[in-house]
């Protein structure tokens, strides 16, 4: 850790613009935790398995938990921070404004750093204030910056482009289609039935596995009206479509990961179990965990021969693709194939009680550390 930090940064902006107003609303109502430490602030998001949640006093929004880490972290450099919410900006030559009311404020650059742990900054806006704050010895500063260009959350088609050469090791059987159009679908369906099976699983890009996935068996119909939706839309950006097999799943795990100077590591993995029966999911028009399926984590204790198998094939994936930061989501089948289900780049933490929320928060230094080199 830099010993003068305070002395690099003179101000930090933390960003919530990503946040609705009904979650900065709750943000507003934790204003307390400004002045705790780490477990503090964990103890007041629920922790998986214990069935802890308090509405009154916790919060389900990871968001929320993760801003005031980030201050805490901060603080305890001596840095001056504040939380900037739904600002109106405007560049102007080497300039930075703000709109407070009937106000213009220009802000002080010198040393800037501003801060967002979940927004894209995708928009060109960002790209020009990246260079001013650049110019005066600020930075703008985020995991996984890769997004200013891979726009999205969870872009499936991004990393897929990164593993496709390896595809028959961790995608396995996948078909990507382009520019079909509605006469095309029945021949089409014809040749997914033929080369990947009745059953089978529609996903489109940045659609999050677990909320909006859609699967079907098609040994008897293939006239499904939410099979078309999907396919009206796979020409629209991050709505690319991806059609697969639907895999006989062992195994599920969720890994957050760090990949700083081309390190990989693992902190914490998560098991997920299916607790909806399978033939369940063919019914319904897509699926959503614990709206329409239910699951259980487990947690993947860092001592197991669990954990050191995971996050190897974790590692494995990750070195191929460019995320700095992240969740790696991908199962095992009863096969032992490796099937890549998606990165999130800023996922839900879902700790656990003890080792795990120790695990999840020296996650979150380590993107903060690397955040403000």
């Amino acid at each position: 850790m830099d010993k003068k930090l305070s002395e690099k940064i003179s101000t930090a902006i933390i960003s919530l613009d990503t946040m609705r107003k009904t979650v900065y609303d709750k943000f507003s109502k934790m204003a307390h935790l400004q002045n705790k430490n780490y477990l503090e602030i964990w103890s007041h998001y629920p922790m998986c398995g214990k069935g802890n949640f308090n509405p009154k006093t916790m919060v389900k929004e990871s968001s929320i938990i993760e801003s005031y880490l980030l201050l805490n972290y901060l603080r305890k450099e001596n840095i001056n921070c504040r939380f900037w919410y739904n600002n109106a900006l405007f560049i102007y030559n080497e300039k930075l404004f703000r709109i407070v009311g009937k106000d213009i404020i220009e802000v002080d650059l010198k040393g800037l750093y501003y801060f967002s742990l979940r927004e894209s900054f995708s928009h060109p806006f960002f790209s020009i204030l990246e260079i001013l704050l650049e110019q005066n010895n600020g930075k703008l500063a985020k995991p996984n910056k890769a997004t200013m260009v891979n726009v999205g959350c969870m872009n499936k088609m991004h990393a897929l482009k990164r593993l496709y050469k390896t595809r028959s090791k961790y995608i396995q059987d996948v078909i990507i289609p382009y520019n079909l159009q509605a006469s095309d679908y029945p021949v089409f369906m014809e040749f997914i039935k033929k080369n990947l099976g009745n059953k089978i699983v529609f996903k489109n890009d940045g659609i999050q596995e677990g909320k909006g996935v859609i699967f079907k068996n098609i040994e008897n119909k293939i006239d499904y009206p939410e099979l078309k939706k999907s396919l009206s839309i796979h020409k629209h950006r991050q709505r690319e479509l991806l059609i697969t097999p639907a895999f006989d799943i062992k195994d599920e795990y969720r890994c957050y990961f760090t990949n700083y100077d081309e390190n990989a590591k693992v902190f914490s993995i998560k098991q997920r179990q299916n607790l909806t029966d399978e033939e369940e999911y063919y019914e319904k028009e897509h699926i959503h965990i614990n709206v329409n399926m239910k699951v259980k984590w487990h947690e993947v204790k860092n001592n197991s021969n669990k954990f050191e198998f995971a996050s190897n094939i974790a590692k494995e994936m990750i070195r191929l693709m460019d995320y700095d930061t992240g969740c790696i989501e991908f199962a095992i089948t009863k096969e032992d194939k490796i099937v890549f289900f998606e990165v999130n780049q800023m996922a839900g933490p879902l700790p656990f009680e003890g080792d795990d929320t120790t695990n999840i928060n020296d996650f979150y230094l380590s993107i903060f550390d690397e955040m403000v080199k």
